[in-house]
């Protein structure tokens, strides 16, 4: 299998498109979410349909450790954003403020459940260096092939939890939204190359039967 990939001339139409994507989900299902720039163009697309979340189970793909409510935390902003506005109820918001090995295992058991039955859809985003996640080039969490979330050293110096290839292996669907010219030869690196995951992470995703890269055309100038 290998990654699929749409276009679009317009920056905020691959947010947009994903947003259309996650308003599709079924009834009872799981969406993981992700944070950074990718989360702040999707989100406000998504809170105006309070009637799709109801019994949708939210998850996060990462977290700085950080508590709840400080100006880092992707919690806090998917709080701000979407949580919130959408009236979304059944979130499981990795523990931030825990000592980081104990926040991972307590996640671990907590998302379980979801993963055994499979995440429906997992939105992530794809920085300049390749990484997913939390998972950054050359992470341990990366040889991860039972614990369901890790901690974390990352490159700013901060400690972060991310969930582990089982856990993002086990989404049904993954959209992969990148924008900016900046992205552009990362993107063509791992649509076009054969690096392993430890050294390109997102090429964990390479053999995914359903993950799609959704591109603004200054991203993929270099396809």
């Amino acid at each position: 299998m290998s990654f699929s990939v749409e276009v679009f001339d317009d920056a905020g139409y691959p947010a947009a498109a994903a947003a259309a994507v996650m308003a599709a989900l079924p009834e009872r299902g799981s969406v993981g979410l992700t944070g950074g720039t990718t989360a702040e163009r999707v989100y406000p697309h998504l809170a105006g349909e309070p009637d799709v979340w109801s019994n949708i189970e939210v998850l996060f793909s990462d977290e700085r450790c950080v508590p709840p409510d400080h100006d880092e935390s992707n919690f806090k902003m998917a709080a701000r954003l979407l949580l919130d506005p959408a009236g979304i109820r059944i979130v499981h918001r990795m523990p931030g403020e825990d000592p980081p090995r104990e926040g991972a295992k307590r996640y671990h058991h907590e998302i379980a459940p979801v993963v055994e039955r499979g995440i429906d859809l997992l939105l992530l985003g794809m920085g300049a260096d390749a990484h997913i996640g939390a998972m950054f080039p050359h992470s341990p969490a990366l040889g991860e092939t039972e614990k369901l979330c890790a901690a974390v050293s990352r490159p700013d110096g901060m400690r972060g939890l991310t969930l582990t290839p089982p856990a993002v292996l086990s989404a049904r669907k993954i959209l992969l939204v990148v924008t900016g010219e900046s992205k552009a030869e990362t993107v063509k690196r791992v649509i076009r190359g054969d690096e392993p995951p430890s050294a390109c992470p997102v090429r964990l995703l390479a053999d995914h039967p359903d993950a799609t890269f959704l591109l603004d055309a200054s991203a993929a100038s270099a396809l």
